[in-house]
């Protein structure tokens, strides 16, 4: 017993200790916080230090940032801190965009933490590497070729950063829980509410299940599992048909595309026979491009810019009437920017997704279902292809189990999403015993903002009412016609 006394005295002193450590390397300075709008608010801009590496005892430290908007409540809760998704969001600049209002909605339960994760905004301590995968513009894309000269391009940037003495493989998520563990002990406080969307669910989760007890509670939205980095090829086709419903339910768009996903089936099965080609005016040179169209390239543009949001969403149909009918001049014009982008290489993304990695028994499913759907599995491109090239540990199965937590928690998912499924979301939800799922019926990936009811959800949320699961129907927008 007398053992087991001075055990407990020495634990308590040294997570005392550590606390004061934490505290005493916290650096905190007023700040003007300035919006996209040109809205001011007096803030505070704060930075810690953290190992790079943790693994690693030869890492170099690196410093995180964050702002922190101060509480209006006079007897404030523990702090919210907002995990911003990608990966490779900052919280910071989603702080200065449409959410803004939002954050300072906020500051009446606690202070607001806008936090830049590692390897984001001005958590950015990654040298930038010069080294791009080029795709010419007059050859229609195949799988192969992506993928090699992607796949070349992030090895020779991850050989650029270890030689600048980046210790890389600290860019996962397992680190980034231990951050936020981090920043709770520098900010001196008992636990945090954590708010998040996208990665920053992916992330929450993995905090929530190595440090529960540092959790008060969660508000989450669009979520992503630990085992659904890469998605299931089954609930982008299930998305597909939902918004074929949407489109039935407009009169005008009914009439015009009675059939959405014949009319993609059409398309995509004419070009994987006899790919495009059509000059388009280069918005950067003015002047006039042959660009090269492949079935993968229509599906990478849909995946990537045409199913995320209702607002891009209601494009969809128009586009494919129009290739039906021949004409390809718009869908040109994004697949030069799906080229340009896909070109470059940012190692907080890179890294993070590659290391989440998915399970080989997933990964059959996946490929098995690939086969099924219009869009095959571009959801996830390059992943996981990519992830198999690159000389980066994978995180394992066990970090891929998602959590089981009696923690409160309210979850937001969007019918018209698609990057994360209802789905998806259903199968995280069991796990969390004291939980609401709001079912925003018409709201796309970014629903924070989609409808004044869910501020007033999670206001309600955070000042500790119970908040019963529902569904919210919200209006969709005019599907765009062609005549």
């Amino acid at each position: 017993m007398k053992h087991l006394k001075n055990s407990l005295v020495i634990m308590l002193l040294t997570c005392c200790m550590v606390g004061f450590s934490q505290n005493k390397k916290l650096h905190i300075e007023p700040y003007v916080f300035k919006s996209n709008t040109g809205e001011k608010i007096n803030a505070e801009l704060g930075k810690f230090p953290v190992p790079e590496n943790r693994k690693d005892a030869t890492s170099r430290n690196i410093n995180l940032h964050f702002v922190r908007f101060k509480s209006t409540n006079p007897n404030p809760e523990n702090p919210i801190v907002y995990l911003a998704g990608g990966p490779g969001g900052s919280g910071i600049s989603t702080a200065k965009g449409n959410r803004f209002q939002l954050f300072m909605e906020m500051r009446k339960i606690a202070d607001v933490i806008a936090f830049d994760q590692r390897g984001t905004g001005l958590s950015n301590q990654i040298p930038s590497c010069k080294v791009q995968a080029k795709f010419p513009l007059d050859v229609p894309g195949d799988a192969k070729n992506y993928i090699s000269k992607m796949s070349e391009a992030s090895k020779k940037c991850i050989s650029f950063w270890k030689k600048k003495g980046v210790a890389i493989e600290g860019y996962n998520t397992v680190e980034n829980a231990n951050d936020l563990e981090a920043l709770r002990i520098a900010l001196g406080a008992p636990k945090i509410n954590l708010w998040g969307i996208s990665y920053g669910s992916h992330l929450a989760f993995d905090f929530i299940k190595r440090y529960e007890n540092s959790v008060d509670k969660v508000v989450l939205a669009g979520l992503e599992g630990l085992n659904q980095t890469i998605k299931l090829p089954k609930y982008n086709q299930n998305f597909l048909k939902y918004l074929n419903t949407k489109i039935q339910l407009d009169k005008s768009a009914a009439i015009e595309y009675p059939d959405l996903l014949k009319l993609m089936e059409k398309v995509l099965d004419d070009l994987e026979k006899t790919p495009q080609h059509v000059e388009v005016i280069n918005p950067s040179s003015r002047k006039k491009i042959k660009v090269g169209i492949s079935k993968l390239d229509v599906q990478l543009v849909t995946s990537f810019f045409l199913t995320k949001n209702p607002e891009n969403s209601i494009k969809l149909p128009y586009l494919f009437k129009k290739m039906s009918q021949g004409d390809f001049s718009e869908i040109a014009q994004m697949v030069v920017l799906l080229k340009t982008y896909a070109g470059r290489v940012q190692a907080m993304p890179l890294i993070m997704d590659a290391m989440s990695g998915v399970s080989k028994k997933r990964l059959k499913k996946i490929r098995r279902q690939s086969k099924h759907s219009l869009l095959g599995s571009t959801t996830n491109f390059p992943y996981p292809e990519i992830s198999n090239k690159l000389d980066v540990t994978d995180l394992g199965n066990s970090f891929r189990k998602n959590p089981t937590s009696s923690v409160p928690a309210l979850f937001f998912s969007g019918t018209l999403d698609g990057r994360t499924y209802i789905e998806s979301a259903k199968k995280i939800v069991t796990g969390f015993r004291n939980s609401s799922h709001i079912i925003i019926d018409g709201a796309g990936h970014d629903m924070f903002m989609s409808t004044p009811k869910v501020k007033d959800l999670m206001l309600d949320f955070f000042r500790g009412n119970k908040i019963p699961s529902k569904s919210i129907e919200i209006k969709v927008p005019k599907f765009i016609l062609s005549k």
